[in-house]
Parts: C-alpha cells; sequence; structure tokens
C-alpha cells in the first residue's frame, strides 16, 4: 500500500483537533509514520484520515435508540436495543479506553521525568551546600599560589643547602685523604 506524505504536522494537529506535541508523541510511539523532506516532517495523508475517523467517532454524541415493545400477553413491557448501535458504543469505550490507557503511560512517564528532575536538584542543592562562594574560592586560591611559592623557595633553598653541605663533605674528604697520605708518607720514608 502506497501512502503519500504531504501533511505537515501543523496541519495534521489542527486536522485532529490536538497539539503538535501530541503529533510528535505519535511518532515517537511508530502510531503516525514520516519522511523528512528538506527538515520537514510530513506525515501520511491515510493515516491522518484514519485518525481523524477515530476522533470523530470517539468524539461524536451517542445516540440510543430504545424501542419498547408491549405484548398482549406479558404485562411488562421490553426495552429492546439496536444491535448495531450497542457494538458501535463499545467500540468507541474501547477506543476511549485506549486513549485513556495512552494518556495514562504518557503521565507516568512525566511522572518519572518529574522524579528523575527532583533527584537532580536534591544532588545539587547538597554540592551548593558544600561549595565555596567564588570571591572566598579566589582568596583561597591566591592564599595557595602565594603558600606554594613560599614553598618552592625554601625548597630551592634547601637544594642548596644540601649542595653546599655536599660540597663540604667533598671537601672534607678529600683533605682528610690528603692527610692520611701525608701522615703514610712521613711514617714509612722518615723511619
Amino acid at each position: 500500500m502506497s501512502r503519500t506524505y504531504w501533511i505537515t504536522r501543523e496541519s495534521a494537529a489542527k486536522m485532529l483537533g490536538i497539539s503538535t506535541r501530541t503529533i510528535d508523541r505519535y511518532i515517537k510511539s511508530w502510531k503516525l509514520s514520516y519522511k523528512k523532506v528538506a527538515n520537514k516532517v510530513l506525515l501520511a495523508k491515510e493515516e491522518i484520515a484514519s485518525l481523524q475517523e477515530d476522533y470523530w467517532a470517539l468524539h461524536q454524541e451517542i445516540s440510543t435508540e430504545v424501542v419498547k415493545q408491549t405484548e398482549m400477553t406479558t404485562p411488562k413491557s421490553v426495552s429492546v436495543v439496536n444491535p448495531s448501535l450497542e457494538k458501535a458504543v463499545e467500540e468507541k469505550i474501547d477506543k476511549f479506553m485506549l486513549i485513556f490507557n495512552e494518556k495514562d503511560k504518557i503521565l507516568e512517564e512525566k511522572n518519572k521525568v518529574i522524579f528523575m528532575l527532583q533527584q537532580r536538584v536534591w544532588e545539587l542543592e547538597a554540592k551548593l551546600k558544600t561549595m565555596v562562594a567564588l570571591p572566598d574560592y579566589t582568596k583561597e586560591k591566591q592564599e595557595a599560589i602565594l603558600e606554594k611559592q613560599k614553598l618552592e623557595e625554601k625548597i630551592a633553598e634547601l637544594k642548596w643547602t644540601v649542595k653546599a653541605e655536599k660540597s663540604k663533605s667533598v671537601i672534607f674528604l678529600a683533605l682528610a685523604v690528603v692527610f692520611i697520605l701525608v701522615l703514610i708518607y712521613i711514617l714509612v720514608f722518615r723511619w
């Protein structure tokens, strides 16, 4: 079956008497097929006509026809309802229940989204309680930078001190070696 796609979302919403968001939900739940042409969503004419008939059938007033028949043999009156009318009423009730269930599912999904958003708000509020105001943060950052510079200066000073101590140790060791050699020379060659 070939479908013709030429009805825009806005036109379909006007034809059905619903919002474009409802049309979008129908598209998302695959109740309506679509084609995208130049960033425009086009809907199938046949599907919109079918939905229009369903909406029309659902929203039209139900007229019941009750026929009273009295018999001579029975003193009570008997009511007979037109079977085709009864079937039409049942079909409309079924369609109404489908739409009602769909709306119920949509509400359920929205409640889930609301719950998730509330949880996110609670998380953000908890984070806000532990956060520092920006002026305090910048002041603390500047103090930390100054403290870091002081520590770096102290590290450089300690490195220089360590180098000086190493040089002193090397010089002292060299002097000790020279002294020992002189002492050995004196003891060996003078005796």
